[in-house]
């Protein structure tokens, strides 16, 4: 005969390790529910704010022919009475405009081109475009193929060009800081770029032949290509 209490009480034992099996299921289920919920989030939100940072540059529309018009007309301007105003105003536009045009152009050693984000180019013809697009009196071949010395010398202040050898990356960009606010061209070892003090940070601005190799804007502490040169020369143009 059956014994009805002994198989009940067994019944009894497997529905509660069952019951609390499911709970602990239940609960395990809900627990990676949240976590990846949490993680897709974080996930989005790091996204975003990455695209967020891209956007600033891409979402620029960049008029290249009336960035040139807008600069020549500021430039002229300042020339003509270079107070700090007029200055001003002409940084903030080639900061703005003229450069952010350019940002991500593709560099190479033999680049030529003379549009922003189509075809390639170098730094010295990144330089010599610059300085003709914003109105300066420059030989765009010439100067993009000799010493950046040479080319400072060609185009900057005379009195504003300075040389440093074996200087430290922090001497030499609080010597950019007593200089004051403006545009610098400085010449490498076997490089060449832009220095600007706009009022709130120094920034290097180059067709950088190292990483991504594309022109870019840096902050000159920052930068290897900067800071790895023995020789340095500046030239102010603004």
């Amino acid at each position: 005969m059956l014994n009805t209490g002994y198989w009940m009480l067994v019944c009894g034992n497997f529905l509660s390790k069952h019951l609390l099996f499911m709970r602990c299921y239940i609960i395990l289920t809900i627990a990676t529910f949240l976590l990846f919920s949490c993680f897709n989030t974080s996930l989005k939100e790091n996204n975003k704010a990455s695209s967020s940072n891209q956007s600033k540059q891409s979402s620029f529309e960049c008029d290249y022919a009336n960035c040139k018009a807008r600069s020549n007309i500021l430039f002229k301007q300042y020339r003509t009475k270079p107070d700090s105003t007029r200055k001003q105003a002409l940084l903030n536009n080639i900061r703005d405009s003229l450069f952010v045009c350019w940002y991500g152009t593709e560099w190479d050693f033999n680049g030529i081109t003379e549009e922003p984000g189509r075809g390639k180019i170098a730094c010295g013809y990144f330089v010599t475009t610059i300085l003709r697009d914003m109105g300066v009196a420059v030989n765009r071949i010439k100067h993009a193929q000799c010493a950046s010395e040479e080319m400072i010398g060609a185009v900057c202040i005379k009195n504003s060009i300075r040389r440093f050898s074996n200087e430290g990356i922090s001497s030499f960009i609080e010597k950019i800081k007593l200089n004051g606010i403006g545009l610098y061209i400085v010449g490498l070892d076997f490089h060449t770029g832009f220095i600007l003090n706009d009022g709130e940070d120094i920034y290097f601005l180059h067709a950088n032949y190292t990483g991504k190799k594309v022109v870019e804007k840096e902050i000159a502490m920052m930068s290897s290509v900067l800071s790895t040169s023995e020789y340095k020369v500046i030239g102010r143009i603004i």
